[in-house]
């Protein structure tokens, strides 16, 4: 009897049972993820200069011996990072350390000085005391924490190899020095020094090179914060990564700018709480936008662990500010500190750019989407034909359902779908190594405004 596989458009002659046996798998389509901040340290005190610090909500310690201290010490830079956790979960620190580090010298040639720049060098301090088993054990000290020990060290030399050098290094003029007790060796001469604004750019031109969803640029001087705009439009209209920046006080009008204009107090337990300046409250609204979904919008959230505001708006000031693209905190009837409205900074509205891509719920939508289309959609993977165009309008429709109403499997971000019309490939324009595509979104917005007509009988 005949067999083997067949083609359905062709048919076969002989009589038989044809049988093709094909894979029913589908390429699925594959969503982004968000909760991803990204902050600069301007002149902070210690840690790698113009590196990148990758820390988790997890483990936001991880790295201690890169910043010198706990994320929950007292600290105004590590204030911001825990606001940013509040509500991201990954958060990628870029120090600028033009400082000069710490170090001490004994009078025998050992020298010690800090791994990184910086005045929080100047509470290293080195402890040598005789080990009962021979040697010595030499600990390194940040204030009154032990950071590092070597057990059993007899001379300079093994001092020197031992050392891993998260806090401190070591370096002697003759490795045969045996070693001596050190009742403390307190290094000294640590420096911030002076932040150049180029120090600031090049920030900005590295945070290319790394996946996250919102900056927050605690930076007030007005030239920076130009440079940080200009950087953001690029990354978004030229670039294609659609990522948005948290700026104080700052002249915008651009969907990708969040303009914060006033801050909170914090409760830390004292009877005053912490003042936060603009800038530092920039850190919360950086998080609070990198880890909203799609389907989330910030418009009353509330700002947890706030207890009041610093400059709060009247009803006049707050209308004027919200037609002025600011983003700003107020006082629900509940008596929370809550975000006013979660805007962006555009407020002058175009064809292009309507009122919707003010708001940043609708525009995490239209990102959301367009970073899907970039995971979805590389170069090289699908055929620039017929059966390829096949593909590709499956798996964006696939893509688009994922986006559409709840009661259809999607996640509710937008409405309004019409599969053939919202997604297809353009076979006109379709040739050689281009493929076009038109596709249709409508985005779907909280409800925000809420108007009752009430009759009275």
């Amino acid at each position: 009897m005949a067999g083997g596989n067949f083609d359905i458009n062709v048919g076969k002659t002989r009589p038989g049972t044809y049988v093709n046996v094909k894979s029913k798998r589908q390429q699925k389509a594959k969503g982004s993820t968000r909760g991803i901040a990204v902050i600069p340290f301007v002149g902070y005190d210690w840690g790698p200069n113009g590196e990148f610090i990758k820390l988790s909500v997890d483990s936001p310690d991880a790295y201690l011996h890169k910043l010198g201290r706990s994320v929950y010490d007292a600290n105004d830079f590590m204030l911001m990072v825990r606001e940013i956790f509040k509500n991201a979960i990954t958060c990628y620190v870029y120090i600028i350390n033009a400082g000069i580090a710490a170090k001490a010298t004994t009078e025998d040639g050992l020298t010690v000085t800090a791994a990184y720049p910086g005045t929080r060098g100047n509470d290293l301090s080195v402890v040598s005391a005789e080990n009962v088993l021979g040697g010595f054990d030499v600990t390194v000290y940040m204030g009154t924490e032990k950071v590092e020990i070597y057990e059993g060290v007899k001379t300079f030399g093994d001092l020197v190899a031992a050392s891993v050098g998260k806090y401190v290094t070591f370096k002697a003029t003759t490795g045969e020095t045996d070693l001596k007790a050190i009742a403390s060796l307190r290094l000294a001469g640590g420096d911030n020094g002076t932040t150049e604004n180029s120090a600031v750019t090049s920030f900005l031109d590295k945070v290319e090179k790394i996946r996250w969803n919102t900056m927050c640029f605690p930076i007030t001087e007005t030239t920076l914060q130009t440079v940080c705009i200009a950087k953001i439009k690029m990354l978004r209209n030229s670039v294609g990564k659609y990522v948005q920046a948290v700026l104080p006080n700052c002249k915008a009008d651009f969907e990708g700018i969040i303009n914060v204009t006033n801050s909170v107090i914090l409760d830390d337990g004292t009877e005053s709480g912490k003042q936060l300046t603009v800038a530092q409250a920039c850190a919360w609204v950086a998080g609070a936008t990198a880890g909203a979904s799609k389907t989330q919008s910030n418009t009353y959230v509330e700002y947890t662990g706030a207890i009041d505001i610093v400059g709060v708006k009247s009803n006049e000031e707050a209308i004027e500010a919200i037609k002025n693209g600011e983003f700003f905190f107020s006082r629900s009837d509940e008596d929370k500190i809550v975000v006013e409205y979660d805007i962006n900074s555009l407020h002058n509205f175009t064809t292009d750019r309507t009122s919707d891509y003010a708001k940043n719920r609708v525009i995490r939508v239209y990102d959301s989407f367009a970073e899907d289309l970039r995971l979805n959609f590389p170069p090289n993977k699908f055929n620039n034909d017929p059966d390829g165009w096949l593909i590709m309008e499956g798996l964006g429709r696939e893509l688009l359902n994922s986006y559409g109403p709840v009661s259809d499997g999607g996640d509710g971000s937008i409405m309004n779908i019409n599969l053939e019309e919202d997604f297809y490939v353009d076979q006109s324009r379709s040739q050689g190594d281009e493929t076009f595509f038109n596709v249709g979104l409508h985005a779907v917005d909280s409800a925000e405004k809420l108007y009752f007509s009430v009759s009275t009988r």
